[in-house]
């Protein structure tokens, strides 16, 4: 009996990742105006930055049905496969939903579905995670409580560059939008119990990443022996600045890069960089 790790392109898992450990990715759909892209497959991460650019009003994306998952349970029960889904926050999407959907209408016991509580890749964490312990020989039961357990120890920020796409989604104010760009305000965002909230606003990245990582010190966390994640919307130097620092106060066990995509992208814009970890 095999265990098919499956996720959803909201949790960011990076491509190389996806493919040495046989992660199955279901895409979300993009939404610009009448065009509609399965998210990572007709559309990459480049190329829908691209497009958010140039357009003036923001794209929507649409969550997987289903009968979308109810054919890819069908078609992993009958190679005699277990099921393990981990989906981007149920407060954020409707994917989660229609996955328990899927699996009550099939009944299989072969079947879990797990609530990130998480978005990009902070939930690519716990994705990857999963299917290292699949890899290790851990049974379904194992790998779902640890996975639940994992999920309630995960941090996430986000430190915002571009106020523009926040305030295009309804998020601030337009007077909010133009003021905070004026004075370089950067929110810094985190991940409660599935839901975004604002933490903190400073001026400038760099004082952001600074105060994320005092953060980290004054709370008494730790990001030795850690499995950390980076990742940004087209500022790979953000990133870059936030694994030196960790890679100077810290001895962490692994730091995996990716891309911030659409899902999360479309409000945050160019210019966001965000740090993961589990503690």
């Amino acid at each position: 009996m095999a265990i098919t790790i499956l996720t959803d392109t909201m949790c960011d898992v990076p491509r190389h990742y996806a493919e040495k450990y046989n992660i199955k990715i279901m895409p979300l759909l993009v939404n610009f105006g009448e065009e509609s892209f399965r998210d990572g497959i007709d559309i990459t991460t480049e190329e829908f930055f691209e497009r958010l650019q140039a357009s003036e009003k923001l794209p929507t994306t649409s969550q997987i049905n289903p009968p979308q998952f109810e054919s890819v349970f069908f078609e992993e029960i009958g190679k005699n496969n277990t099921i393990i889904g981990i989906l981007g926050s149920s407060k954020l999407s409707g994917t989660y939903n229609s996955a328990i959907i899927a699996k009550n209408n099939i009944g299989s016991d072969k079947i879990y579905v797990i609530d990130s509580e998480a978005v990009t890749l902070g939930a690519g964490l716990l994705v990857i995670k999963a299917a290292r312990l699949a890899e290790m020989g851990k049974t379904p039961e194992e790998i779902v409580n640890e996975i639940e357990a994992s999920k309630k120890r995960l941090k996430q920020f986000f430190i915002i560059g571009n106020l523009k796409y926040l305030y295009k989604g309804g998020r601030i104010s337009l007077s909010a939008s133009v003021i905070g760009s004026i004075l370089n305000i950067k929110p810094i965002i985190t991940t409660v119990e599935g839901k975004l909230e604002m933490l903190e606003k400073t001026r400038g990245v760099r004082k952001a990443i600074s105060i994320v990582m005092d953060m980290i010190k004054d709370n008494g966390w730790t990001l030795d022996e850690k499995v950390i994640g980076i990742n940004h919307t087209l500022c790979p130097e953000h990133a870059d600045y936030i694994e030196e620092l960790i890679k100077m106060q810290y001895k962490p066990k692994e730091i995996i890069r990716g891309q911030v995509g659409s899902v999360v992208g479309t409000h945050a814009g160019p210019g966001c960089v965000a740090l993961h970890f589990e503690l």
